[in-house]
């Protein structure tokens, strides 16, 4: 009973009962006003009735009298009219009794759901009360246990005692690690700065590696160009090579000729030797001229070159101020020397360069005209025969 006190005192049970007893107050207060309110329905019927049947009797006294009739029979239908308002109140109050009825039975409804829940409620309650009770099992088992715990406890002191010791050791490996940490920490700055540094030299390798890339490109380019020019030079040199080995092959076929030649040049030198003294002895003041005209050939540079098809085509001669003469070739192969040009004469001494079997002092008949000087043929001058074009 206690229990079901203890329950009945919870806030979900009290405001179960409260409804309920709400529900009860409002039926019987619906149910007074209902039956208060038809009995005075039923009062004011009676009036209304009475005062119906008054009005119809004095009805019948005023159709005694003729005159009051059309009176009597206003007042009748007023009161008509007022019984029909009587009776429509009386309908709407019965209608009214009727919903009043209804919200009764749903109160009732309710509070017989209110009386299950209760029954409901008195049944946890129970089941409660057995619940407490195993775990008032419970709680003495546990006491035993907390005995059992407390000589746990006493074991668990020394262990902790000896752990406390353990804690103090490895305090001190700790602070030894925090001091290995701090010096760990600062050989890793340390590092971070030579890390630092090693970017920074890696960024200026790379700079070097980009400025080499572009070296390396040009480089190439310039190879590429080197090698163009390689392999011009090469053609240029296998054409060279072709004309030496036509040069080589014409200098056998003519080194026979060029020696008789030679030979018949140093005979016709000693021979014009042995005239140019004769004729010295004869004409001194014609000698003085002719050396007049060589001088004036003398103080004038002129160029010239072959320009007749054949083997000596290309072949250049430029007799300079000073006496000079240099003769070269299409293949670059150059003779200089002194020259005097007089008399018709073309005489070239002290000769320097590839002269093959030539002797020298050469001479050689010449033509001297504007356009340029024509070689006659001669003993002993390798150049007869040829038409060297005057150069502008």
């Amino acid at each position: 009973m206690a229990d079901l006190s203890t329950r009945l005192r919870e806030p979900i049970v009290l405001t179960v009962l409260i409804v309920a007893a709400a529900g009860w107050l409002a039926f019987v207060a619906m149910w007074i006003n209902s039956t208060g309110q038809n009995e005075q329905l039923r009062a004011d019927v009676a009036t209304l009735t009475a005062e119906r049947d008054a009005a119809q009797q004095n009805l019948a006294e005023r159709e005694e009298t003729a005159g009051a009739l059309t009176d009597a029979r206003a007042e009748l239908e007023a009161v008509e009219a007022q019984v029909v308002e009587a009776n429509s109140q009386l309908e709407a109050a019965n209608q009214d009794f009727e919903a009043r009825n209804g919200e009764l039975e749903s109160v009732s409804q309710s509070l017989r759901a209110a009386q299950e829940e209760v029954a409901a409620l008195e049944s946890r309650a129970e089941e409660a009360t057995a619940t407490v009770q195993e775990l008032a099992a419970r709680q003495a088992a546990l006491q035993s246990e907390i005995q059992s715990s407390s000589r746990q406890l006493n074991d668990v002191g020394s262990r902790l005692e000896e752990a406390r010791r353990q804690e103090e050791t490895a305090t001190a490996n700790v602070a030894q690690l925090a001091d290995e940490a701090a010096e760990a920490t600062a050989s890793l700055a340390e590092t971070q700065s030579r890390l630092q540094d090693a970017r920074e030299e890696l960024t200026a390798k790379q700079d070097e590696r980009a400025e080499l890339d572009q070296q390396a490109e040009a480089a190439d380019a310039d190879l590429a160009a080197l090698q163009q020019q390689i392999d011009e030079l090469s053609a240029q040199r296998t054409r060279l090579e072709q004309d030496v080995q036509g040069y080589e092959e014409q200098l056998q076929t003519l080194q026979p000729q060029v020696e008789a030649l030679t030979q018949t040049l140093t005979e016709r030198s000693r021979e014009l030797e042995e005239i140019e003294a004769r004729i010295a002895s004869q004409v001194p003041a014609k000698e003085d001229d002719g050396a007049d005209q060589a001088r004036a050939f003398e103080d004038q540079a002129r160029a010239f070159e072959v320009a007749a098809d054949g083997e000596a085509n290309g072949l250049s001669l430029e007799l300079s101020e000073d006496g000079r003469f240099e003769m070269r070739d299409r293949t670059g192969a150059r003779v200089e020397g002194s020259y005097t040009l007089g008399d018709g004469e073309l005489v070239l001494s002290e000769v320097t360069g590839y002269v093959g079997s030539a002797s020298f002092p050469m001479t050689c008949p010449v033509e001297d005209g504007s356009t340029g000087l024509k070689v006659g043929a001669a003993e002993g001058c390798a150049i007869s025969g040829l038409q060297f074009d005057l150069q502008e």
